[in-house]
């Protein structure tokens, strides 16, 4: 197994992203995720895999203040998550839910403007800073062109592009995303992960991302972090994980790997 030591809570200062000490979450009568330590790290993008019901989801739920853990600690850039406020912790971070609720018959600029809620408040006033930063965030996702269209009308794709706009328009310093490609075909995955990490590395972003296709994260993510009956049983590399023994042990399957001709990057398959 391929595995780094979790942080003690006394290192959980400013230079990690999250520090995660002894964090469990249960719903009656199971155990989701038992006795957690994790950290991970500013600047990185994070990918979280393994197979279903191992706690991926339900990890980055509370990472986003979406589930309350019920035994541990979580610490946000050194801060105890518990202990901060709704709108100063939606200016930090950024939360893209598996399943997108309605957007209500709102346009596109409409729906993306709503980023802006946690800098202005319910009663403050729409500023000029607020307008460019919609802006910015609509041009780098291209999602300019049909500022003017319902979001409800637009392809998987396009409103995927639409909701990291929002993301964007936060203006956050990490992204938290549950499986973004998850109702999307093999193009418009592509072009959504190449999109968020050239766009993270550009504006300098800290993202976590649930991902079910191992290829697909070892592609584009910094770091595999793999979740197995609620605990890690593999962290590291796309490169330390994409070995067919670490393979075996996450998905139980037996998987080979060939090298990319183009990029080199392994690429795993099911014998």
């Amino acid at each position: 197994m391929v595995a780094r030591r979790a942080a003690s809570i006394a290192d959980a200062g400013e230079d990690a992203l999250f520090t995660l000490a002894g964090v469990s979450f249960r719903v009656p009568g199971r155990t989701i995720i038992e006795g957690l330590d994790l950290r991970l790290e500013v600047g990185h993008i994070h990918g979280l895999i393994g197979p279903n019901g191992s706690g991926k989801s339900t990890l980055v739920k509370m990472l986003a203040r979406q589930e309350v853990p019920a035994d541990g600690s979580i610490h946000f850039r050194g801060e105890d998550l518990r202990q901060e406020g709704d709108r100063a912790f939606a200016r930090r971070l950024a939360y893209l839910p598996q399943f997108m609720p309605s957007t209500d018959g709102m346009n596109v600029e409409e729906f993306v403007s709503l980023g802006r809620f946690p800098w202005h408040g319910t009663f403050g006033r729409f500023t000029v800073e607020d307008r460019a930063k919609v802006e910015e965030a609509m041009e780098q996702t291209g999602v300019t062109a049909f500022r003017l269209r319902l979001v409800d009308t637009l392809s998987g794709g396009e409103r995927q592009r639409v909701w990291l706009a929002l993301l964007l328009a936060q203006d956050t310093e990490c992204l938290v995303l549950d499986e973004p490609t998850s109702a999307l075909d093999i193009s418009h995955q592509t072009e959504m992960l190449d999109l968020v990490r050239t766009l993270a590395k550009k504006r300098g972003l800290s993202v976590v991302v649930v991902l079910h296709d191992i290829n697909m994260a070892a592609r584009i993510c910094d770091r595999l972090v793999a979740m197995g009956a609620g605990r890690v049983v593999a962290d590291g590399t796309p490169a330390e994980i994409m070995r067919p023994d670490v393979l075996q042990q996450i998905y139980g399957i037996s998987m080979g790997l060939f090298a990319h001709p183009d990029s080199g990057i392994p690429v795993a398959f099911v014998r």
